[in-house]
């Protein structure tokens, strides 16, 4: 009784015992005898629904035939009789007792053919049909062979990184082992999209030749439940068979996001079989399974896989500087047929935040157009050759249509040269010219940094406020070497104030553009958020961000939205934000390059641990511009206008004394407005002077400013 007890199901299990008793003591072996010797016993089981009661004997009946028949596993017999093509004997006549007993009213069905009968065996015990058979997919080892270490330019610490972390390890294990130094087995590296996270892994694991196993991780994900675990352990039993190995793990977050947050068990689940899976790798120091794994959101991750003995090691791959980018073009375009005229440093300059996946879509858009090119130079010879189309039926053909037939017979023949200029097919930088304008940099479509595009020259006047932020930001930024020699370190802070509309926001866009840093405006409240804990994380983002785009400045416009002072006024969520920055601020985390700037017209109510030395310890009163000053102004907004660049001199009258910077933007447009009306195409002096009547000055009093000013203000 062993196997039924094994086998069956709980009702199916009290049946066959019974039904064992009923036969040993002679009741025939059919469905009818001993339905009728249940009802007639003393048992529980005649209170059963007898629909319930004929098919659980049914299939004790059969689980007992095929058992007594044949000797073998019960599974196994199952299986052998779902294969065989042979009727069942007794088949026909157990199903016309069933139908019988079941009572006159049931109608009768015909009977059970071959594969009817082989899919009543492929059932469990309870009835229930098996669960289909999931196929197996067998896991690629093989280290791909489309990428190479050569295609990859301008990271080299990361490579030199990678270096000590894999080679050795996987190629040398045995020095390990004698000196007792443990192996490396988690390296993580995040970045921002595109920066070519996937490509180092690859192409390192297609120079160290050794086996490599990839998982994507949406890929792993399986609505079955504990398939995606299993899909985990099959990969990593399978790495550690062909040891040493190399495990790499395609966008991480989407299978290992903290568990705290995560609202799905599988989730969890899968957490836990990969930390089980990576401390599992430790056991066995003979075969060694490194894991790689890219995310661009590591601070998503479950932090118990960025421990020690996991992912241990963090490199960070962030958007490349002018140097690098230079170095990714040559890398990228290694293979492709380049003119002499291209100029990789012009191309550097001009593609501020392009990352490596940019920059090879700049290649190879520049390529596409190369082709357009020769595309039309072949559609010019064939009108030049007076190529002339036979086409059948209608002569009215499109346009379109007779370019397109041009075209493929001037391609098919063979006999003619080559249009002039296209003797070599080369891709030239005019090229590069024309597709650059069109290629939006993948950082700035997901809210990294980017260059700005001002400059010192857009900036009139304020020659003051410019030579500090000279000293404080762009020398250390272009000679850090100087401030090293002499042993200190650069102000990492600085706060612009003064009455609004005064440039503020301008000289912090062109500190970053003219030291060559990558710039991220803030504005004050867009970090604020009503949800408990979301402000402090977008604070925290902004300096991720940052980190990925070193050197950076970060520019919070109105910090007195962001950080006001705290007492007993504030509220809890501002104190939060207030002492989040602060920590960002103090040094605690990694700041090495990232400038911020801070800009404020009400000084007075920002927190005084903000301007503490360490934190925004430059401060810098940016007035009212005077008359000269309003002139340069005047000249600079006007620049690349088609306005006469005397006419910056109305500027200087006494009339616009009050004037800001943003008033005198206002005037050029309120005298355009003006010309306009007077159905000129041109503006002319006399509408600056209308323009002048009509725009008063926007900031008021100054009397408020000038107070403060000698509180806030340091001695230069």
């Amino acid at each position: 009784m062993s196997k039924p007890t094994r086998l069956l199901g709980a009702l199916d299990n009290d049946i066959n015992i019974a039904a064992g008793k009923f036969l040993k003591n002679g009741v025939p072996a059919d469905i009818d005898s001993l339905y009728t010797a249940i009802q007639r016993s003393n048992s529980s089981l005649k209170r059963k629904p007898k629909k319930v009661l004929l098919q659980s004997l049914e299939r004790c009946l059969d689980f007992r035939g095929v058992a007594d028949d044949s000797g073998e596993d019960s599974e196994a017999a199952i299986e052998r009789e779902t294969d065989s093509k042979a009727p069942e004997p007794d088949l026909m006549n157990r199903s016309l007792r069933a139908n019988l007993s079941s009572g006159p009213s049931r109608p009768a069905s015909p009977p059970p053919t071959n594969d009817e009968a082989g899919s009543r065996k492929r059932r469990a015990a309870n009835g229930e049909a098996l669960p289909k058979r999931q196929k197996t997919e067998k896991v690629s080892v093989t280290p791909p062979g489309d990428v190479s270490l050569f295609d990859i330019g301008g990271i080299e610490d990361v490579l030199k990184q990678l270096k000590e972390l894999l080679v050795l390890p996987l190629l040398r294990p045995r020095k390990y082992i004698e000196t007792n130094v443990s192996l490396p087995r988690g390296i993580l590296l995040h970045g921002p999209p595109g920066c070519g996270k996937t490509m180092i892994s690859r192409a390192f694991a297609a120079a160290i030749g050794v086996p490599f196993i990839e998982i994507l991780g949406p890929s792993i994900v399986s609505g079955m439940s504990g398939e995606s675990e299993k899909g985990v352990r099959e990969r990593f039993e399978e790495a550690k068979k062909h040891a040493p190995c190399l495990i790499f793990i395609d966008e991480i977050d989407a299978i290992a996001p903290k568990r705290e947050s995560s609202q799905s068990q599988m989730e969890k689940r899968i957490v836990a079989q990969l930390l089980v899976s990576i401390d599992e790798l430790e056991r066995d120091k003979e075969k060694p399974v490194i894991v790689l794994a890219a995310t661009n959101r590591p601070d998503s991750l479950d932090p118990a896989l960025r421990r020690g003995g996991r992912f241990d090691t963090e490199i960070n791959i962030g958007v490349p500087n002018e140097q690098v980018r230079a170095a990714i073009m040559r890398a990228q375009t290694r293979g492709l047929a380049l003119a002499p005229d291209v100029d990789f440093i012009s191309l550097a300059k001009r593609t501020a935040g392009f990352v490596g996946a940019d920059l090879k879509d700049l290649a190879g858009k520049a390529g596409s157009w190369q082709m357009a090119q020769y595309r039309e130079a072949l559609e010019r010879q064939a009108l030049d050759l007076e190529q002339s189309m036979e086409l059948d039926g209608d002569k009215e053909v499109s346009q379109i249509a007779q370019s397109i037939m041009r075209l493929i017979s001037t391609a098919r023949r063979n006999d003619i040269p080559e249009p002039p200029g296209f003797e070599e097919t080369a891709i030239t930088m005019a090229a590069f010219d024309a597709v650059l304008p069109s290629i939006v940099p993948s950082s700035k479509r997901e809210g990294f940094a980017t260059i700005p595009d001002v400059s010192w020259d857009d900036i009139g006047a304020l020659a003051t406020v410019r030579e500090e932020l000279q000293t404080a930001i762009v020398d250390p930024i272009q000679n850090p070497e100087r401030y090293a020699a002499v042993g200190i370190s650069a102000p990492t802070g600085v706060l612009l104030w003064g009455p609004p509309g005064c440039g503020k926001t301008l000289l912090a866009k062109a500190v970053a553009a003219e030291s060559k840093a990558n710039f991220i405006s803030i504005k004050g409240p867009e970090l604020l958020n009503k949800y408990v804990g979301e402000s402090e994380a977008a604070v925290r983002r902004v300096f991720m961000r940052a980190r990925s785009s070193v050197p950076c400045v970060i520019f919070f416009d109105e910090l007195d939205a962001l950080v006001p002072r705290r007492d007993d006024s504030i509220s809890e969520a501002s104190g939060r934000v207030v002492n989040m920055l602060l920590t960002e601020l103090d040094g605690l985390s990694a700041r090495a390059g990232i400038y911020v700037i801070g800009a404020t017209n009400r000084p007075d109510i920002i927190d005084d641990a903000m301007m503490r030395p360490g934190r925004l310890e430059t401060r810098l009163f940016v007035d009212l511009p005077g008359p000269q000053e309003r002139v340069e102004i005047l000249k600079a907004l006007i620049r690349n206008k088609p306005i006469p660049a005397d006419i910056a001199e109305i500027a200087r009258l006494d009339v616009c004394h009050g004037y800001s910077g943003a008033d005198l933007e206002s005037l050029i447009r309120k005298a355009g407005q003006h010309a306009l009306k007077r159905q000129m195409d041109r503006v002319e002096k006399q509408d600056f002077e209308f323009a002048v009547q009509a725009i008063k000055g926007s900031v008021g009093s100054m009397d408020k400013y000038y107070k403060l000013r000698d509180k806030f203000t340091q001695r230069q």
